[in-house]
């Protein structure tokens, strides 16, 4: 197996990052509020502006050898009453890559990333209800359900929920 890699991407890596996110609204509709209608659409350089990192965002991506099989995005909130939270988005492996930790080394470094920005004490991230292998993995890293949001997503007439969860850097 080749060595694998976590690391902060950049507009560099737009082209790739691109395909794996389609790839992900594609396979997993359920997993994320973004659509692959809408995001098919997003320009070359609509991509490489997202990937470039400020004080307030990041995206991560793990690669086996040169292939990018996994990504993750840090933002923190703007306003100035909730600029202590940060949340984590879109994180998908590709499924041909799950079951070699790449999910937990991703969320690491994002949780890594998250310590480094001044003032932010909690994390937080949401979960389509049902997926247990996502929540169990964000259980073991610290994150505690705080609520359940039904009717999160609405696919096709269908209702899915969400489970809410955090996870404090700070003691409350």
């Amino acid at each position: 197996m080749n060595p694998t890699s976590v690391r902060q991407l950049s507009g560099a890596d737009a082209a790739e990052y691109a395909e794996l996110r389609l790839q992900a609204l594609r396979d997993s509709p359920t997993a994320f509020a973004s659509s692959y209608e809408e995001e098919r659409l997003v320009t070359p350089a609509g991509w490489r502006e997202r990937l470039i990192g400020t004080a307030d965002k990041a995206s991560y991506g793990a690669h086996i050898g040169p292939q990018l099989a996994g990504i993750a995005t840090l933002v923190r909130e703007q306003k100035l009453k909730q600029r202590h939270k940060a949340n984590i988005y879109a994180v998908y492996v590709a499924p041909e890559q799950r079951g070699q930790g790449l999910a937990r080394a991703l969320m690491e470094a994002v949780v890594a990333h998250a310590r480094t920005m001044d003032g932010v004490r909690q994390l937080l991230l949401t979960v389509t209800d049902g997926n247990a292998q996502a929540q169990q993995l964000y259980a073991s890293l610290g994150f505690m359900t705080y609520g359940r949001e039904p009717d999160a997503l609405m696919i096709d007439g269908r209702r899915y929920a969400e489970v809410l969860m955090c996870k404090p850097l700070a003691p409350y």
